[in-house]
C-alpha cells in the first residue's frame, strides 16, 4: 500500500509541475479595406484666394516639363563606334586598364596594348559586338552598350578566366546623333 500511496504522490506532483505548450499562434485574417468611393459631383471648393493658372496644375507635371528628353539611342554601327575604355581581370596580371577602339562601320577592333595592340574582325549582332583574341582565338570577347550610349557591358571568356566589366566611352569619341538638314533661304 506504501508503494501505491507513493506512486499517487509522484504522479500529482509531476500533473502540477507539468509545462503545458504555449496556445498556438493564429494570423488575424487580413480584410482588404475598401477603396473611398468617390461622389459623382464635384465638392465645392469654399477657398476665398483666387487660384492662378500655376496652382491649377500638379507639381509632378511640373517637374515632368522641368527635366530634359533623353536622347535616343544611337542605332546601327554608330552604336559601337568610338573607343571603350574600363578594367578587366587579366589573370596573373589583375584588373588590367584596357581599351578597345572599334571603327566606325563596327567592322574592326583595335586592342590595346596590353592585349596584343592588333586589330580584331567584329561581329555585330543584335545589339552586341563581339570578336576573338589570344593566340589561337581562344578568348571570345563581347561588348553591349547600354541605353545611355556612354557605358558598355564587356565579357570576357577564355579557357581558364571570365570576367565582366563596364567600359565607358571617351568624351570625344561619341558619335553624333543624325540630325534634320536645315534649309537656308
Amino acid at each position: 500500500m506504501r508503494t501505491i500511496a507513493k506512486l499517487c504522490l509522484i504522479y500529482c506532483l509531476l500533473l502540477i509541475t507539468a509545462h503545458h505548450l504555449p496556445a498556438p499562434i493564429v494570423e488575424p485574417e487580413e480584410k482588404p479595406t475598401p477603396a473611398p468611393q468617390q461622389s459623382k459631383a464635384p465638392k465645392p471648393n469654399h477657398s476665398t484666394k483666387p487660384e492662378t493658372a500655376l496652382e491649377e496644375q500638379p507639381s509632378a507635371k511640373i517637374e515632368k516639363r522641368a527635366q530634359p528628353a533623353p536622347r535616343p539611342a544611337v542605332q546601327g554601327p554608330p552604336r559601337f563606334a568610338g573607343t571603350w575604355t574600363g578594367k578587366i581581370n587579366q589573370g596573373v596580371l589583375g584588373h588590367v586598364k584596357t581599351s578597345l577602339t572599334i571603327d566606325t562601320n563596327a567592322t574592326s577592333i583595335q586592342l590595346s596594348r596590353n592585349l596584343g595592340g592588333s586589330s580584331k574582325p567584329l561581329t555585330v549582332s543584335g545589339s552586341t559586338a563581339s570578336w576573338k583574341s589570344g593566340a589561337m582565338g581562344e578568348i571570345a570577347w563581347t561588348l553591349t552598350p547600354s541605353s545611355d550610349g556612354q557605358t558598355a557591358q564587356v565579357t570576357m571568356k577564355g579557357l581558364m578566366l571570365t570576367d565582366s566589366a563596364t567600359f565607358r566611352r571617351g568624351a570625344a569619341n561619341v558619335p553624333a546623333q543624325p540630325s534634320s538638314p536645315t534649309r537656308h533661304p
